[in-house]
Formats: C-alpha cells, structure tokens, sequence
C-alpha cells in the first residue's frame, strides 16, 4: 500500500514562528499540509522550545519554587 507523499507548504522558519506566536502543532500540520510529529521534528531541528503536551488543558499552573523561601502565609 503506497501512501501519497506529502508536500509542505510552508518554510520551516514560517512553522516556528507560528508556534512561538501560541499556534499548536496540530493547527500548523493542517496548515503546512503535515503531519503533527513532522512538526515536532522541525521544531526540534530549531531548537525552538517546545511546550509541554497537553499544557493548553491545564487548569492551574503550578509554582515549583513556592516552598524554596518559608513565610507566615504558609503556616
């Protein structure tokens, strides 16, 4: 079964951009005619930072550094 291969139509640099502006990897697959982990791949080849999976979902984000420094609120 030979699958029809895929032609990007839009620059690398064009898909970096638009996930630095907030856009998700699925959105900007659709749009450069790709794959979501195609995208992924060009990101890292990038070296864009990439945001945590499922992040957009998250109701609450958590602060990692609350407990380093004690105060009264704490207690």
């Amino acid at each position: 079964m030979n699958r029809p291969l895929r032609k990007r139509i839009m620059s690398k640099v064009e898909i970096a951009q638009l996930y630095s502006a907030g856009e998700s990897t699925t959105v900007i697959a659709k749009k450069a005619n790709v794959s979501p982990d195609y995208i992924r791949i060009v990101l890292k080849e990038l070296r864009v930072p990439l945001r945590p999976r499922g992040s957009w979902k998250r109701k609450f984000k958590v602060n990692e550094d609350y407990f380093k420094t004690w105060s009264n609120n704490m207690a």
